[in-house]
């Protein structure tokens, strides 16, 4: 049957018009789980290779966002996230009071779960703080001092006379760090193997390893006759009101669990855990949303958990601008981690009016450390 250019014409628009409407359907559908969700949409199909802990990312691409000036403090912050591509979970405060508490992304690609303010990620040597917490809660209960060298309880400890517990605390020790296997482990043997790897240096340089940290861990647990799981919950995580936090393998089986992923060459790839959770004891295995390391910063500072004294020799700036789990920088404090693509940063400023904590798990980008400024100063 013959057509008539007018005709074609008009199928033509007719599809064009469709195609518009639901491309405007389309965005009205998925704009509210976020940009990154948009994003990974758009490219290739995930393939079933898996990223190693140990790949480092490289994506910078922007999405073009434009923040309006004028628009609301918690406008401006949620579009820098867009903007940045955030893919986990954001809370946001300004002179004490939240401004952003959300999910940003996907949290599991197969069932298209997004992630929300009650996704799990690992927080990796975030963790760090924590654990220095026990250790001065156990100093001001007269239990130890950081002053005392670690032979003191670990007889066999190499250099262990000259080597003191804030050196641990300070990542100063000098030990050469053990090599982390894949199977499980109890934190006697991670003691008795960062033992075994000896010493590189005598104590004062600044080094980070992780191993000062599980050191740490297996001091708590010497000394309190509970494991650090058990201390923790009971002198840490419960008075902080920290009602999500968990270490170890429950992780993978919560419902709110955020899978981690990587974005590489267009495809999204599930990260694969090669070591059991127990080879990160004291430096990585725990796990929680980002408003519970809110409320730890919270009780940390107010007193709630160790006294002003304790608490001024954890933020103390010592060498590599670290003091017990904590950096310093000019307008705030902040612990980070980076665990098998999860990416994950608690900052407060100095006066703790203000925090920016972001937990991501997609890395895409080499350092969140820009999204966390860039959020700073629209808040100013």
């Amino acid at each position: 049957m013959h057509v008539s250019r007018a005709e074609k014409a008009r199928v033509k628009r007719k599809k064009r018009r469709l195609g518009v409407l639901l491309a405007v359907m389309a965005c009205f559908l998925f704009g509210g789980v976020g940009s990154a969700y948009l994003f990974v949409q758009a490219h290739s199909k995930v393939t079933a290779n898996e990223m190693s802990m140990n790949d480092e990312s490289t994506a910078t691409v922007k999405t073009n966002i434009v923040i309006d000036p004028n628009a609301s403090l918690k406008t401006k912050v949620d579009l820098v996230l867009k903007k940045h591509q955030f893919n986990g979970a954001a809370y946001v405060v300004k002179d004490n009071k939240v401004i952003i508490n959300q999910g940003y992304g996907l949290a599991n690609k197969t069932t298209g779960e997004a992630n929300t303010s009650q996704s799990l990620f690992f927080i990796g040597s975030m963790e760090k703080a924590v654990v220095a917490t026990a250790i001065m809660q156990l100093q001001e209960k007269g239990m130890l001092s950081v002053e005392e060298p670690i032979a003191k309880y670990f007889p066999t400890f190499p250099n262990g006379e000259s080597i003191k517990i804030k050196n641990f605390l300070g990542h100063t020790s000098g030990v050469e760090g053990r090599k982390k296997g894949n199977q499980k482990i109890t934190s006697q043997q991670v003691l008795e193997e960062v033992e075994a790897a000896g010493i590189k240096r005598s104590p004062g340089t600044w080094d980070y390893q992780d191993d000062n940290y599980a050191v740490m861990g297996r001091l708590v647990e010497v000394l309190t006759h509970k494991s650090l799981a058990s201390y923790l919950a009971q002198y840490v995580f419960a008075p902080a009101g920290m009602k999500s936090t968990a270490i170890g393998d429950s992780f993978f089986t919560h419902p709110n669990e955020s899978v981690s992923y990587k974005l590489k060459d267009g495809m999204l790839m599930k990260t694969s855990f090669v070591q059991d959770t127990s080879q990160l004891f004291g430096a990585g295995n725990m796990y929680m949303p980002p408003k519970d390391i809110y409320l730890f910063d919270k009780a940390l500072t107010s007193g709630k958990l160790v006294n002003q004294a304790s608490m001024r020799s954890m933020l103390h700036a010592g060498a590599g601008n670290y003091g017990y789990g904590f950096y310093t920088r000019p307008n705030f404090y902040i612990s980070r981690g980076v665990l098998y693509n999860y990416e994950t940063i608690n900052s407060f400023s100095k006066d703790r009016r203000d925090a920016v904590i972001v937990f991501s798990n997609i890395r895409m980008e080499k350092d969140s450390g820009a999204l966390v400024k860039e959020i700073y100063s629209v808040m100013q």
